[in-house]
């Protein structure tokens, strides 16, 4: 079946079983032929759009059943479609645009179908050799990459998958539709005409709940840290007896969560790939997984791996000879579809044919002239039974060149052990010059959005460098910059429909006599902080950013400035957690707790307009409503049209802000 179209494909299922469930999301259950028509719609709406043949649509959205059929009716139409990750910040998102240069750009919605509305649609000529869908890569390290693969590589990488695992009734989706795992599951699906369930990515009662559903979903594809999560949720029982594959990727794999996972008894199946190739190309069947927890699996079916240039221990890069393979960069010259993937990762194949996945080239570091592969350090940390989530980075260091610095996440409910305790749990597993030199707690790893983690923004956050984010729970990531190198620290906080970037010349003359080092935070909402959920927040909420970013670099105590809410928001610190404020600067807070009945009307009035505002037409209209109410419709008047455009990007924070 190499070659089928998906949207084709759909068309049959419509006609042989149109009634049956195809997608089930939280809007309901969407039919084979209802999906059909969402199709079609979409296809029309191309049409009518002036979209030909080969242009680039952009499809950005939550998975849904719309999303799913915004993509598949692209495809009908003749078009790629690019899915773009959701919660991107403005930065990267204008980073991506500028790659794809969509001829469109969908939000996942499509228009309402009607039964005629297939007639007015003819199917464009399916050419498996043509792009068909570009999935983003790589954005978290540079510039994105737009890997392009053909409808050949996607149903080819689809029938590669199900040939290796049991049959499937039915396929949870719990990824990013922008994580080539996602696509794949949708593309499974299709092929074998079982349904698809979508499920919040971070949502693990909802995920447990869904394996157990009506219809049963027997397969899912899990990062580690979901299935982590998952199995902290379920308390170590057992899986529903529906369950036949846990597929488990997306990143360096932690060998203890394999081995607890199989002796729970879940059919964890720990597989490695990546986008170029399609998603996976190698897979562990579970009945392996106990006596090799360590290992990425053998190739599927009709993948062919080689390690080229092996050591003398066997280990070398790994290369992929695939009928799924990507057909090149977008705006890259095509790639010689005989040559393998050069995948830039390093690993051994054992006497039975499976890979062992050492290293990322890339990510390795090296001490004095000695190698560290910081998997096997994540491996040892995760080993504590108070840590969750690990990622190990090498940061500069004027004697040895690199030190492997760790950050960990805590399992929910465990107790900290403080101070050098998991050093010296690493110590007792590790060479010395592999052990981390510090270990830095955070609320949450940065991740991509298909939950990949993003090790340059780690690097980032512990090697001190100048601007960066801070990831927060929810998928939401706080901005900062620094000024200034000396020993006392001063976090600078911003007012509302204003950014850390305008406050960089007060940042300059803070750090000026060379005794402060000066931390500029966008608060969620406004500037490189955009939130993931556009959303009012409790003042707690600000304060717990803090907190975490002071403990993150590692800060006891610090002065706080404040301009506006930014002043609110240092007293407020000060008063809940003084034992990590050493100073507080406040300029014209709007105190609410200390103002006369008249102002307190007015805020909570105010907040209840901005609210308003932004739900019935956005982030710009709660932006003129904030501003307008705080400064007068005279001022808003006044503003020449580069501050109104400025401020109309800010009324995300309007909105968070607003709750005061």
């Amino acid at each position: 079946m190499n070659g089928w179209s998906a949207p084709v494909l759909v068309r049959a299922h419509a006609a042989a079983a149109g009634d049956a469930p195809a997608v089930i999301d939280s809007a309901g259950t969407c039919t084979w032929a209802g999906l059909d028509g969402r199709c079609d719609a979409v296809a029309v709406a191309m049409r009518e759009a002036g979209v030909g043949a080969g242009a680039v649509v952009a499809v950005q959205a939550e998975p849904s059943a719309e999303a799913i059929a915004a993509l598949l009716g692209v495809l009908r139409a003749g078009a790629i479609a690019a899915p773009v990750p959701v919660g991107l910040t403005t930065p990267e998102r204008a980073a991506v645009m500028e790659l794809l240069r969509p001829a469109l750009v969908l939000d996942g919605a499509t228009p309402a179908a009607s039964p005629s509305t297939g007639s007015s649609w003819t199917d464009v000529a399916f050419d498996p050799e043509a792009a068909a869908v570009i999935v983003l890569t790589s954005g978290t390290t540079g510039r994105p990459k737009g890997v392009v693969l053909s409808g050949r590589a996607m149903a080819a990488s689809a029938e590669s998958w199900l040939e290796a695992l049991p049959p499937a009734t039915g396929w949870l989706l719990a990824l990013g539709l922008g994580h080539v795992a996602g696509l794949g599951i949708v593309w499974r699906g299709i092929a074998r005409r079982v349904p698809v369930r979508i499920i919040g990515r971070t949502d693990q009662t909802a995920l447990l709940a869904a394996l157990t559903a009506d219809p049963s979903m027997s397969h899912v594809s899990l990062v580690p840290a979901q299935l982590a999560r998952l199995l902290d949720a379920s308390g170590e029982a057992a899986p529903p007896a529906t369950l036949r594959a846990v597929l488990l990727g997306g990143g360096p794999i932690p060998p203890a969560l394999v081995t607890r996972a199989v002796r729970a008894g879940w059919p964890v199946i720990p597989t490695y790939g990546l986008s170029e190739t399609g998603s996976g190309a190698t897979a562990l069947p579970t009945d392996q997984a106990l006596d090799h927890p360590d290992a990425a699996g053998l190739p599927l079916p009709g993948v062919r791996i080689r390690i080229d240039e092996p050591d003398a221990s066997g280990v070398g890069e790994i290369l992929i000879g695939t009928e799924a393979r990507f057909t090149g960069y977008l705006g890259d010259p095509p790639a010689p579809a005989t040559e393998p993937v050069r995948t830039g990762d390093l690993g051994r194949l054992d006497a039975a044919g499976r890979l062992f996945v050492v290293d990322r080239r890339l990510d390795r570091i090296v001490r004095g002239g000695e190698n560290i592969a910081p998997a096997e350090v994540e491996a040892v940390l995760l080993a504590h039974p108070a840590i969750a989530e690990a990622a190990v980075v090498g940061c500069p260091d004027a004697t040895w060149g690199q030190v492997p610095v760790a950050a960990v996440v805590l399992r929910e409910g465990a107790d900290d052990p403080g101070g050098d305790a998991f050093v010296v749990h690493a110590r007792a597993s590790l060479a010395g010059f592999k052990v981390p030199v510090r270990v830095v707690r955070l609320d949450a790893l940065p991740r991509t959005a298909g939950g990949k983690l993003r090790r340059e923004a780690v690097r980032a956050l512990l090697a001190g460098e100048r601007s960066g984010a801070l990831a927060r729970p929810g998928g939401d990531a706080i901005g900062w910059r620094i000024t200034g190198t000396g020993d006392r620290h001063v976090l600078l906080l911003h007012g509302t429909l204003s950014t850390a970037a305008q406050l960089d010349r007060l940042a300059a003359a803070l750090a000026e006599p060379g005794d402060l080092t000066v931390h500029a935070l966008d608060r969620r909402g406004s500037g490189s902080s955009r939130l993931a959920e556009p959303r009012q927040l409790d003042i707690a909420v600000h304060v717990d950013d803090l907190i975490a970013y002071l403990d993150a670099r590692g800060i006891d105590r610090a002065g706080l400035v404040g301009v506006s809410f930014g002043g609110v928001l240092a007293i407020e610190t000060a008063g809940r957690r003084a034992d990590r404020v050493s100073a507080v600067v406040a300029y014209e807070p709007p105190y609410g707790a200390v103002a006369g009945e008249e102002i307190r009307r007015g805020l909570a009035e105010l907040a209840l307009a901005v609210e308003a505002a932004h739900r019935t037409a956005g982030a710009p209209a709660a932006a003129e409503t904030f501003l307008r109410a705080v400064a007068g419709d005279a001022a808003w008047h006044r503003l020449p049209a580069r501050a109104r455009a400025f401020l109309a990007g800010q009324g995300d924070g309007a909105l968070a802000d607003a709750a005061l």
